[in-house]
C-alpha cells in the first residue's frame, strides 16, 4: 500500500503541473494512470487521495467562510478575516480561492478514480464500492460548489492537458442536477457500513442526496430520501448532545454522525485546529493547549436560547482563565463577546485537535425531512415528528401543533440554526432561503455597520480561476 500511495503522489505532482499556472516546468520523472493503476492497492491509495481535499476543506476555509459570513459566530479583525463579516471582500480573496480549489482538487481526484478503476483486476464487489465511494465524493465536492458560486464549470473528466482546464461554467441548476445523479450512483453501491472511519456508506449518500434535493427544490424527493434514512434504524441520536463533540466519545458519536471530516492530533496527520480559534486568550488548557482567541459567538444568537435548552451549554459568558480569574462581560478581552466551547480538546497537540467535524449527522437528517414534508406539502405527523426528535434530545418541548406551513418552515430554520450552529450550515440556509440579508441586523460594538448587499447571494469566482481560463467568465454580479 505504501509503494502506491507513492506512485499515486508522483502521479498527481505530475498531473498538478499540467493544470497550475506556470507551465513552464520540463517534468523529469511521470507517472501516467496506465502505468499506476495496475492494482486493487492502487486503486485503494486514489480513492484515499479523493478524500484529503475534504480535511482539507474543513480544516479552516470550509467553515470561516460560511460561519463568518452568518449571524452566529464573528472573527477577530486579523489577517482579512473580518471581510467575511463586513462583506468586503471581492474575487482576489485568498480564503475563496483556496475553496474553490480544494473543490476541484478533490473533483479531479474522483474523476482519475471514475477513469481509471474500472480496468483494474480486483474483486469486483469493493471495485464498485470504490466508484461509489468516488461519486459520493465528486457529489459532494459539487455541492459546495452550487450552493457557494452558484453557476460553475462541470467537469467529468480529469485534466489531462493544457486544454482540460478550459471550461465554461454551467447554470446552477444544471449543477444540481449532475450532483445529484452522482449522488443516486452512489446510493446504489456504497455499503451499509463504511470501509473505514472517515468513508461514506449508503447513509452517507442518500443523507446527502436529500439535503442537495432540498437545496434544489425537489421537496418531495427530499423528504422521501430523508425519510428512508430514518426509518432504516441505521443511525440515531447520541442521548446527551454533548457527547457530540467530546473527542473521547468519538466513536460513541458514529451512531449520529454519518458523515465527517476525520482530524487527528497526531504528529504529521491532520488536526483539527479550530479549537484554538475558538479558545478565549489565555485559557485553561480545557479548552485547548493552545488558544489563538479568535473567533467568538454573538450576543444575540446566544439569547436566542431557551434557558430549557441543553444546546446553550455549548456557549458561555465567561471562562476563568489560565491564573484562575473569572473573565466575565466586564472585561476587555471578552466583552460583547461569546465564548464557543462545542468543539474542545483538553488534550490537544497545541491547537491541533482529535475534534472530527460533522459534515452530515442524523440530527441534520430529521430537519431536512421537516422541512422538505412540510414545503412538499403541509406540516404532516411525520414533519412533526421529525422536528420533535431534535427538540427533545435538546430538552425542549414538542412543537406546537396547527401551525401554518410558513411558520413551521420558520421553526424548523430557527431549530436548524440551533442545533448546527457553527457546523458550516447557517449562510446556506440563510442564502437558499433568500434571507441572508437578515445579518445586516446582527451587529456589535466590533461590527457595527455590516453591508451586505444582494451580489453576496453567491461569492465571487476566484480572480486567478478567470485569469487562467478563457472560458470561464466572473458572476454577473460581481462583475
Amino acid at each position: 500500500m505504501k509503494n502506491s500511495t507513492l506512485k499515486f503522489l508522483a502521479f498527481l505532482v505530475a498531473a498538478v503541473a499540467i493544470s497550475a499556472c506556470d507551465l513552464t516546468e520540463k517534468p523529469y520523472s511521470f507517472v501516467s494512470p496506465d502505468q499506476f493503476f495496475t492494482s486493487a492497492s492502487d486503486a485503494e491509495a486514489a480513492l484515499t487521495a479523493a478524500y484529503t481535499p475534504v480535511t482539507n476543506l474543513y480544516s479552516r476555509v470550509g467553515t470561516q467562510l460560511p460561519d463568518y459570513s452568518a449571524d452566529q459566530c464573528f472573527p477577530r479583525a486579523v489577517v482579512g478575516r473580518d471581510q467575511l463579516t463586513v462583506f468586503s471582500y471581492d474575487a482576489t480573496m485568498d480564503l475563496i480561492g483556496q475553496y474553490w480549489q480544494h473543490c476541484y482538487q478533490g473533483i479531479d481526484r474522483a474523476n482519475q478514480v471514475l477513469e481509471n478503476v474500472p480496468r483494474v483486476a480486483m474483486d469486483e464487489t469493493r471495485k464498485k464500492q470504490i466508484l461509489a465511494e468516488a461519486y459520493f465524493l465528486r457529489g459532494l465536492y459539487y455541492f459546495h460548489l452550487a450552493k457557494t458560486f452558484g453557476d460553475v464549470p462541470i467537469k467529468q473528466e480529469s485534466t489531462k492537458d493544457i486544454a482540460g482546464t478550459e471550461t465554461a461554467k454551467s447554470p446552477v441548476a444544471d449543477v444540481y442536477a449532475f450532483l445529484i445523479k452522482d449522488l443516486e450512483t452512489a446510493v446504489k453501491d456504497l455499503p451499509p457500513t463504511p470501509k473505514d472511519r472517515g468513508r461514506a456508506a449508503y447513509g452517507a449518500a442518500i443523507g446527502l442526496l436529500a439535503k442537495a434535493q432540498l437545496y434544489a427544490g425537489d421537496y418531495a424527493k427530499a423528504a422521501q430520501n430523508a425519510q428512508a434514512l430514518i426509518q432504516s434504524n441505521r443511525y440515531s441520536l447520541m442521548p446527551n448532545v454533548l457527547d457530540l463533540y467530546n473527542p473521547l466519545r468519538e466513536d460513541a458519536a458514529r451512531v449520529e454522525v454519518i458523515f465527517a471530516a476525520e482530524f487527528s492530533s497526531l504528529s504529521g496527520l491532520n488536526g483539527y485546529d479550530l479549537l484554538g480559534f475558538y479558545a478565549p486568550a489565555n485559557s485553561p488548557p480545557v479548552f485547548s493547549k493552545t488558544a489563538f482567541g479568535s473567533a467568538f459567538g454573538y450576543h444575540s444568537f446566544y439569547r436566542s436560547f431557551s434557558n430549557l435548552d441543553k444546546r446553550k451549554a455549548l456557549l458561555d459568558t465567561a471562562y476563568v482563565n489560565a491564573q484562575g480569574r473569572l473573565i466575565g462581560q466586564a472585561d476587555v478581552t471578552l466583552r460583547d463577546r461569546i465564548i464557543v466551547k462545542k468543539f474542545m480538546d483538553p488534550n490537544s497537540n497545541g491547537a491541533n485537535g482529535e475534534n472530527n467535524f460533522p459534515i452530515l449527522r442524523l440530527a441534520d437528517v430529521y430537519l431536512i425531512a421537516a422541512e422538505a414534508e412540510a414545503r412538499a406539502s403541509s406540516p404532516t405527523a411525520a414533519a412533526y415528528a421529525a422536528i420533535n426528535a431534535v427538540r427533545k434530545r435538546a430538552g425542549l418541548p414538542d412543537l406546537t401543533p396547527g401551525l401554518s406551513k410558513d411558520a413551521f418552515i420558520e421553526a424548523v430554520l430557527q431549530e436548524r440554526s440551533w442545533e448546527l450552529c457553527y457546523e458550516a450550515d447557517r449562510w446556506y440556509d440563510l442564502t437558499r432561503t433568500g434571507k441572508f440579508k437578515m445579518v445586516a441586523n446582527v451587529l456589535n460594538s466590533y461590527y457595527p455597520s455590516r453591508p451586505v448587499q444582494d451580489k453576496h447571494r453567491y461569492f465571487p469566482i476566484p480572480n486567478i480561476e478567470i485569469l487562467t481560463n478563457s472560458k470561464l467568465e466572473q458572476n454577473p454580479a460581481w462583475k
